[in-house]
Parts: structure tokens; C-alpha cells; sequence
């Protein structure tokens, strides 16, 4: 039975004036590493660690898993150096460097470290180390995408993108999808709000201008997308867990997110994975200056958006329920968020 957790985290944003981008920073054990950037962009990998330190016991927990997913760390790293080329700017990369084992960076603290307080601390760092990046991108662009890294095992081979809108949801009609209801819901809440070129929802989440669909234009299968709406009701999917939710603009924000599921046959090829990373690159590129910044792709990391109104950046506490949702015409609806031991998310939405 999987266990819910209701729970408050609440701690400061670092400063991130000390970082330079381009450098490489590691918390006070050497095991998260953070790769300072200076685009909208930011890259987690938190199941890709090989570190196994007899410090920190397995994690034994109901409903723990333990797999790491293989080749993503190597994966975000071709990405970065991927941008870095094309750009001669960096992305924000944190990596999880212990294994899956000892440390989910992807779950809340209690399921992730398992009560140990070293794997604790090294938890707060990895998402330390991402809020200060977003706080940076808020400051210089106004906007930016948060993309968490993984590696799936699932049959289909097809990359898998998880905007915290369920199976079920991706199943229904556009027009049902493009109620306020579901972007609310969604780690993309913002840019469904923001995007410069005025798309629905719908549109975002699977249509000719969609993340999936751009994956498909290189060569790559990945659902949704613009011929792949939705998995079929038998079919594996990952639909976005804890680090979509907590670092995405489903509560509040500017920074929108996107969990990206590798399938092993890139992953575990070290051609195809090097193609890939130069693909998927091309994808978040022609993505951000698509939606967010028309001229991003002429200046990259010297572009700014000027003043920004409305952002709350020293906010440091963040609740899992009783978040409220937009409405277009004033209204609100109660929409309850719940984090499973097992890194899923529910939503339930009160009509009011």
C-alpha cells in the first residue's frame, strides 16, 4: 500500500551570486555536483549516481526502489557539453552523485534518505543547488525550463515526457484538456500562461510545437506528441513525480518543468546516446526560443526580460496540499495535491 505523505519543507534559498557559470561546485561531502549556468535551462539527474559510501546504510523503506537509472548521469553530461557548444553558454546541471541506494533525490526527505542525516543533508543540497538556479534564471530571463532526467525500462521503446498529467488525462479530448482545470494541474502551468506564440494547452502537451513533437522531428519516438497523443490504457508511462512537482510552476512560478524518461535502447548505446544528447539539445533550444523568448537563439545567455512583477523570490516554504487553482474568470478551485512514498503525485480538484 503505498503511503502518502503530507509534509511542509522549509528551507533558505542559498545565495546564488557565488557561483560563476561554467564552474563546477560539489556540497561539503562531494556528493551532489552542480555545474553553474547562464541559460534558462536546468538539468537534474537524481538516479544516476555510482557513490556507495559505508557512511550512509541502504535506504530500507516500504515501497523504496533501489534501480539506478543507468547512463543518465553520462546523458546530462552530453547534454550540457551538447548546449555548451552549440551556445558557448551553460546550462544549470545537478547531479546526484550517490546511488540510488543511499540517496532519491526524487522523493520527499522522509522516503529519499530514509531518516539518515547524512543522506538528509545531501538531499537538501541537491535541491538547494536547483533553487538557486532558478532564482538566477528568474533574475536575468523571467522564465525558464527545469528538465529531470531519467531512464525508463519500459517495453515500448519510446521517450517518455511526464507534465504531472496523468495516462488517464492525456486520453481525453483537446477541447476537455484545454480547461483551466488540467493546466492548473500541470507541471507547464505557466507556460501555458506566458507562451509567446498563444498556444492551448493542449497544443503544448501534443501538438506541432509540443517537446514530444520536436523529439519525433530528430529521429526519436516519444509520447505525447503530436502522433502519439496519449499511452493506450495497457501501456507503461511516466507521468512526472516529486521533482516535477516541486521544482515546476504548478503552484506558483515561472519556471515550468518537464520530466524526460529515456528509454534504454539511447541510453544504454554510447553512439546513439551521443546523438541523442546532440538532438535533444537542438529540442530544448528551438523549445525556449519558441515559446518563452523569440530572440533567445540571436543572443542566448546575454538575453534579458528586464523588470519582473509579481515574484515572491525569497519564498522558502512549500506546501504539498490545499494549493488553489486559477480561473480565467476569477473563480477558484480547490486543487489537493498528495505525494506517495513512491514519488507519484495525485491530484483531486474541488469545483467550487
Amino acid at each position: 500500500m503505498k503511503k502518502l505523505l503530507l509534509i511542509l519543507l522549509c528551507f533558505p534559498f542559498e545565495s546564488f551570486s557565488q557561483y560563476t557559470p561554467g564552474n563546477t561546485y560539489f556540497d561539503a561531502n562531494n556528493y551532489i555536483e552542480y555545474l553553474s549556468g547562464n541559460l534558462p535551462i536546468i538539468i537534474s539527474v537524481p538516479h544516476g549516481g555510482y557513490l556507495e559510501p559505508n557512511s550512509i546504510p541502504d535506504r530500507n523503506c516500504s515501497g523504496c526502489v533501489y534501480v539506478k537509472d543507468s547512463y543518465t548521469q553520462e546523458l546530462g553530461r552530453a547534454i550540457a557539453n551538447a548546449i555548451y557548444q552549440k551556445t558557448s553558454c551553460y546550462p544549470n546541471m545537478i547531479i546526484n552523485l550517490l546511488h540510488r541506494k543511499k540517496l532519491d533525490a526524487n522523493r520527499s526527505i522522509e522516503t529519499a534518505a530514509d531518516s539518515n542525516l547524512i543522506a538528509e543533508q545531501a538531499w537538501y543540497d541537491f535541491h538547494s543547488f536547483i533553487d538557486s538556479s532558478k532564482q538566477s534564471i528568474i533574475t536575468k530571463y523571467g522564465a525558464g525550463l527545469f528538465i529531470d532526467l531519467h531512464g525508463h525500462s519500459h517495453t515500448i521503446q519510446r521517450v517518455e515526457l511526464g507534465y504531472l498529467i496523468s495516462k488517464s488525462e492525456l486520453q481525453l479530448s483537446d477541447s476537455i484538456l484545454n480547461d483551466n482545470y488540467y493546466q492548473d494541474s500541470s507541471s507547464i502551468n505557466n507556460l501555458e500562461l506566458i507562451n509567446i506564440n498563444s498556444l492551448g494547452f493542449s497544443d503544448l502537451l501534443r501538438g506541432s510545437n509540443s517537446f514530444g513533437t520536436y523529439i519525433e522531428n530528430k529521429g526519436y519516438s516519444a509520447i505525447p506528441c503530436y502522433s502519439t497523443n496519449a499511452p493506450l490504457s495497457n501501456e507503461d508511462y511516466f507521468s512526472g513525480a516529486y521533482n516535477t512537482w516541486r521544482h515546476g510552476s504548478i503552484n506558483s512560478g515561472t519556471i515550468d518543468a518537464i520530466q524526460i524518461e529515456v528509454n534504454a535502447d539511447i541510453r544504454f548505446n554510447s553512439l546513439i546516446r551521443e546523438d541523442f544528447a546532440d538532438s535533444i539539445t537542438l529540442v530544448i533550444l528551438d523549445y525556449i526560443n519558441y515559446h518563452y523568448f523569440n530572440t533567445f537563439s540571436q543572443v542566448y545567455c546575454s538575453y534579458s526580460t528586464g523588470t519582473i512583477n509579481n515574484i515572491n523570490l525569497s519564498k522558502e516554504l512549500l506546501l504539498i496540499t490545499d494549493v488553489l487553482g486559477r480561473k480565467a474568470n476569477g473563480t477558484k478551485n480547490q486543487l489537493l495535491f498528495y505525494i506517495y512514498d513512491d514519488g507519484t503525485v495525485e491530484k483531486k480538484i474541488i469545483i467550487e
